[in-house]
């Protein structure tokens, strides 16, 4: 059998969204804003459900993402992470916690399943830059 050694992953600094770190933060991979449409994809008997949204932020581990009808804590759902002109990408993702808005929204905050690939993690960075740069 060949020793066949991955190359090593390209590093990608993205902006987090405050530098500070607040002493109660889990996360090991820093938070950054996004402007990306997302839509989870619920397997159901009569053909799979779509739940629309948006996410607020993101790492590269997970993100916070507010939806238009409510998903269930631990759920796995296939997320679709996209932009109307910076292209998109799909991933599993587990959600780790859910909360309703007064305004009848909902807010989760979700982990993904899988390590991103590096074409996922640059489409990440373009999504990143293109909300830094909308909020400048």
């Amino acid at each position: 059998m060949t020793d066949r050694r991955l190359p090593p992953l390209r590093r990608f600094t993205l902006t987090r969204i405050s530098p500070e770190r607040r002493e109660d933060e889990r996360r090991d991979s820093p938070r950054f804003p996004i402007s990306a449409n997302v839509r989870f994809l619920r397997a159901a008997a009569d053909g799979p459900e779509v739940i629309d949204g948006d996410v607020m932020e993101a790492s590269l581990t997970g993100m916070r993402v507010v939806l238009d009808q409510p998903v269930r804590r631990n759920e796995q759902l296939l997320v679709e992470v996209s932009s109307d002109f910076h292209g998109g990408f799909n991933v599993t993702a587990q959600i780790m916690w859910v909360e309703a808005t007064p305004e009848g929204c909902f807010i989760a905050g979700c982990e993904f399943c899988t390590m991103l690939s590096l074409k996922q993690r640059a489409q990440l960075q373009r999504l990143s830059e293109m909300a830094l740069a909308e909020c400048s």
